[in-house]
């Protein structure tokens, strides 16, 4: 047990442990994340007519597919495969009407990421308001807070039709090819059995007739460097798709039409990249 323990609450407080036992709460003025990407799709993405491809993944795929007239790009920072399959639902249910194709974008660390269980837990948060996706595991402290907040950046929040969920871009998440992929192979290896999921979103796929894809992005070079064999690192998905012939795989992890210049990091795609890698599954799909 440590002697001195701090626990950091979402609205600011702060409560400090000895030995076990509470001896002081203060406040700290909390930082308030900005949630307005997250509610901006959630407000287009069952509005927007035409819905043929939708496209969700990780920040992986929200940067490598820029989405046109007839595709909604739902991929965002971090998501897992339980947020994956959950959101493939929630839009089939609201705006699945016309819905074609569900094109899924594999990252290295989808095996095992349990989102909750990161540090990036806070994620979690938008997508249980704003869809009612439950949380797969108890968060580590209330979540009240954040919803509220979410809550009026909401009611603040002024629609503007035709947004498609087309990535910002310019996000500064620059890192060190050996770190992070050291952090993405942490959950690689993880047995967890996730994907469960892409097999629950290839059956449903099935029943409503859509046809589904799995994107394997492309990565930078030193990013590649750094990564064991592929028989390996995708060695479920791999395994998923023989069983599961129906699903094409778009495998563009070693494409050498994508150069360094093409990624802002060592494994997400600047806007000429996602312009590149974009065209290339639309060339596929038409196939």
């Amino acid at each position: 047990m440590k002697i001195f323990h701090k626990v950091r609450e979402l609205d600011g407080k702060r409560k400090i442990y000895f030995l076990g036992l509470h001896i002081l709460t203060y406040h700290q003025k909390p930082k308030i994340p900005d949630f307005s990407y997250e509610i901006k799709k959630y407000m287009s993405v069952t509005k927007c007519p035409n819905l043929h491809n939708l496209v969700l993944g990780s920040s992986h795929g929200r940067d490598g597919f820029i989405p046109g007239n007839y595709d909604f790009n739902l991929s965002a920072s971090s998501l897992d495969m339980w947020r994956i399959w959950n959101l493939y639902k929630y839009v089939v249910k609201h705006n699945g009407k016309n819905l074609k194709r569900i094109i899924v974008f594999w990252s290295v660390f989808h095996p095992g990421l349990q989102l909750e269980k990161t540090k990036e837990w806070k994620n979690c948060i938008p997508y249980k308001k704003l869809y009612d996706i439950d949380y797969a595991f108890p968060l580590p402290v209330d979540d009240k807070f954040l919803l509220d907040t979410i809550e009026t950046q909401m009611n603040g929040f002024v629609y503007h039709p035709g947004f498609r969920g087309k990535s910002p871009y310019n996000v500064n998440h620059d890192e060190l090819a050996k770190v992070l992929v050291a952090k993405h192979l942490k959950n690689t290896m993880r047995n967890n059995n996730q994907i469960q999921y892409l097999q629950n979103i290839a059956k449903l796929a099935r029943k409503k007739k859509h046809k589904m894809y799995v994107v394997l992005p492309p990565y930078r070079s030193d990013y590649l460097e750094q990564l064991p064999d592929d028989k390996i690192v995708f060695r479920e998905l791999f395994e998923f798709l023989h069983k599961t012939p129906d699903v094409t795989l778009l495998n563009m992890e070693h494409d050498r039409d994508f150069q360094d210049s093409d990624f802002d990091s060592p494994d997400h795609c600047n806007e000429n990249g996602g312009k590149k890698l974009t065209a290339k599954i639309r060339a596929a799909i038409r196939k």
